[in-house]
């Protein structure tokens, strides 16, 4: 179970898509910093990603919306994830 963690804008960046090339069940995927503009419409359709996770903070510092189906979390949140899944692994190419 793996957390996948984007902190690149989907607009500048593969590092959502090729995340999401690597995904498996049981893993989770969490968007930080610019990675959270994947919420602003570049969220590939229909991806069979579960569950996703955004860091709010970040997600109100660039006056963006949470859809219903990504749950917006805390750093307490994010650092809980953390010890639920191994490996981590950090996506910013």
């Amino acid at each position: 179970m793996t957390l996948h963690i984007v902190s690149k804008s989907p607009y500048s960046s593969n590092a959502l898509a090729d995340c999401i090339g690597t995904f498996a069940e049981g893993d989770a995927l969490l968007l930080i910093e610019d990675g959270v503009y994947a919420l602003s419409g570049r969220m590939p359709e229909g991806i069979a990603v579960s569950p996703v996770y955004c860091l709010r903070a970040d997600v109100e510092a660039r006056g963006l919306t949470v859809p219903a189906s990504i749950q917006a979390i805390d750093d307490g949140r994010w650092v809980q994830l953390c010890l639920e899944h191994n490996p981590i692994v950090s996506w910013f190419n």
